[in-house]
């Protein structure tokens, strides 16, 4: 299924691994607050010592997207970030990290 915004616009999707703390969750979201956004999905989970977070963010340029990106691999918390801009296809958070996190 291909996924977009509300105007028919594209969907930027990153797909974090981080350090499990009680703080990830709000640094990642904080990237979006700080821009007035609201993530359309937010998926977490933790496994093997690590934590899982997909956010799908409607309406971003791939430049904004990329710029989001950056900072987040700037955080010490986060390991690995990887970014899908256009119509991605949306799949659930097992699919999407179940290599990355081994």
């Amino acid at each position: 299924m291909d996924v977009g915004d509300a105007d028919g616009g594209t969907v930027s999707r990153f797909d974090i691994v981080a350090r499990p703390d009680p703080q990830t969750l709000a640094r990642l979201i904080n990237h979006f607050a700080q821009r007035a956004l609201i993530p359309s999905i937010v998926e977490a989970r933790e496994a093997n010592g690590m934590m899982q977070v997909a956010i799908e963010q409607p309406g971003l340029s791939v430049h904004e997207a990329g710029i989001v990106a950056d900072k987040m691999r700037n955080s010490w918390l986060v390991e690995e970030v990887s970014l899908r801009c256009g119509n991605v296809r949306q799949m659930p958070l097992s699919e999407a990290m179940v290599g990355r996190a081994a």
